[in-house]
């Protein structure tokens, strides 16, 4: 693929030669911002069949470059979105009561160890000093956290407490894919909060939730909250905040008649204990068909049959199993390696090897039953396990619930609602972006962090919440929901810049109108109760009108307004592609015009 490099600059056209820095000069001195002074390079690429996805259309309109695979570096126009972004943040954590803090990117491994998050060959960057000691470059900072306050609160009339910070964090992704989406440097804001008491915890819990859906709301990007797994963070109580898109790598279920929302992932069914089998059963004749998967555990000492009822299904698409199902039922008996090929034939090689002994010691058999599977429907698959593989070398169990006590298929579009039962259920892929914790005492009961309470013999571990924003990730998961065939197009409250001014600058009369339009938009000589617009003026002399057009689609501005062929009619061109509006106005009534526009954006 051929690829031409254009700069925008003053002076400087397609296919020029010479360095860009002989190419950047300024005949202005005055306070208006000009895009003949702001450094925008450009990768012009061939277009493509393929719709490019938010990290290329943001790499085409100049707002980043690819440094290594999955490393970013910003430019210009790319830091005055993150930094308007984080401004719009630092405003609603300031609601949420939370001050902000800075933590070093070097973490300890030793304090990981403590906490019991370390593990070997996991996504970690880590490396030793001179010294030997060993470091991690931090993915995220409970660790830390938690031990610096651990060293200043020391009883409960000093909570709450809540710390937030935007920052870089580090994961040595095995494949990192996506962009921005998923890479291995990433700007994260990370809230943590502590508070003395479960139900005082909830209670910020709850209040933390409000203060994402009024950051989300204010962005204006259609967004769910969805109940989600706590994974490796801890805890029972979590919630991922979704842009429904094509590009994500989530699945969120929701209702089409309630406000039931979950990740596919999240799963409330809890596990059961497994029940010996003695003796072989005799098989039943007349058993019904079922779905089978096979699983071996992580330790590779247990082979796990998951097995599912065949039902109809409205949709074409066949009924499969859900492995984050299976992983549930199983919490607490065995840990699943859903990624192994013919486990099967893997397991029967476990067992040869085996030496016969005691039944702790031997490798086991689980048969997983979806509450709707008749136990009688298996009896002929236990037999035929018992016959091949022997009881002395062998134990084996079953898995099984009452009614709704364990559902193993996935769920599809269609399917009936399970929390209001008169809705139907739709599945999105999705985009996440945010999420919250409530952690409980998992990081404060191993780092020392308790207090004292009043009638307490003993300190008592704090409290703890993470509550997460993705700030890198967000800029690329608006570019992705919001971009069309002409490029990127921003909310006004992240735009890099709400407005453009465009201009045929070889007209002296026309240039003037524009320098008055943008002066009445920045508030330099409004004398309405219109609050100042953040507009740039394209004055740059060596573009056209046209390519100039072409270029501010492709960067977003939420407004444009055109300086062109109407002005010697007295009005300029105003467009907005996100309302679909592209109208010729009086100049005296523009700012009045744009303004109405943008309190829409």
């Amino acid at each position: 693929m051929s690829r031409h490099f254009l700069l925008r600059a003053p002076g400087r056209v397609a296919g020029q030669s010479g360095p860009w820095a002989a190419n950047i000069r300024s005949n202005h001195t005055d306070s208006r911002q000009r895009l003949s002074n702001f450094w925008i390079p450009t990768v012009n690429v061939q277009k493509q069949d393929a719709a490019p996805d938010a990290t290329q259309l943001l790499t085409r309109a100049g707002y980043l470059r690819q440094a290594y695979a999955g490393i970013f570096q910003m430019l210009p126009l790319g830091l005055r979105v993150q930094e308007k972004l984080e401004g719009l943040i630092d405003k609603h954590m300031r609601s949420a009561k939370a001050s902000k803090v800075s933590l070093s990117s070097l973490t300890s491994k030793a304090v990981w160890q403590q906490s019991g998050r370390w593990k070997p060959g996991a996504e970690f960057f880590a490396f030793k000093d001179r010294r030997d000691s060993e470091w991690l470059l931090a993915p995220t900072h409970e660790e830390e956290i938690t031990t610096l306050v651990a060293e200043v609160v020391q009883n409960r009339q000093q909570l709450p407490v809540r710390l937030y910070q935007i920052s870089r964090k580090y994961r040595d992704e095995k494949r990192p894919r996506g962009g921005l989406l998923r890479g291995r440097e990433f700007l994260m804001k990370d809230l943590y909060t502590f508070d003395a008491t479960p139900q005082e915890a909830h209670k910020t819990y709850d209040e933390i939730r409000s203060a994402y859906r009024n950051f989300l709301d204010e962005l204006t990007v259609p967004y769910t909250e969805a109940r989600a797994e706590s994974g490796d963070m801890g805890g029972n109580l979590s919630h991922e905040y979704h842009f429904p898109n094509t590009a994500g790598e989530d699945i969120v279920i929701t209702c089409t008649d309630c406000d039931y929302a979950r990740n596919e992932e999240f799963v409330s069914q809890r596990s059961y204990p497994p029940q010996p089998i003695t003796e072989a059963p005799s098989p039943t004749t007349n058993a019904e068909p079922f779905l089978q998967e096979d699983l071996l555990s992580l330790n590779e000492r247990s082979l796990i049959r998951a097995i599912a009822p065949q039902v109809s299904s409205k949709q074409s698409a066949p009924q499969i199993l859900n492995s984050y199902a299976i992983k549930a039922a199983l919490k607490g008996i065995v840990d699943i390696d859903s990624g192994l090929e013919d486990p099967l034939h893997f397991f029967e090689g476990i067992v040869a090897t085996s030496a016969n002994g005691n039944s702790s010691n031997k490798p086991s058999i689980y048969y997983l039953l979806d509450s709707r599977v008749d136990p009688q429907s298996v009896t002929h698959l236990i037999a035929n396990d018992m016959a091949l593989f022997s009881p002395a070398k062998v134990n084996f169990y079953t898995i099984s619930a009452p009614e709704n006590g364990i559902n193993l298929l996935k769920l599809q579009n269609g399917d009936p609602c399970p929390e209001c039962h008169k809705g139907t259920l739709k599945l999105d892929k999705a985009i996440e972006i945010a999420h919250t914790f409530h952690l409980g005492t998992r990081y404060s009961s191993k780092l020392g962090l308790a207090v004292r309470h009043t009638g307490s013999k003993d300190p008592i571990p704090v409290e703890m919440g993470c509550h997460g924003i993705g700030v890198s990730r967000l800029i690329a998961a608006v570019a992705s929901c919001l971009s069309d065939e002409a490029g990127l197009n921003w909310p006004r409250v992240i735009a890099p810049f709400e407005a453009v001014v465009v201009v045929q600058t070889s007209k002296p009369e026309r240039m003037q109108a524009a320098e008055k339009i943008y002066d009445e938009l920045a508030g330099a000589g409004s004398s309405g109760s219109n609050t100042a617009v953040d507009v740039i003026l394209d004055d740059r002399p060596d573009q056209g009108l046209g390519w100039k057009l072409k270029d501010a689609d492709m960067i977003g501005y939420p407004v444009i307004i055109v300086v062109g062929k109407s002005f010697d009619q007295g009005k300029v061109e105003v467009q907005c592609r996100r309302l679909k509006v592209k109208q010729d106005v009086d100049i005296d009534g523009v700012a009045q015009f744009v303004h109405s526009l943008l309190k829409q954006l």
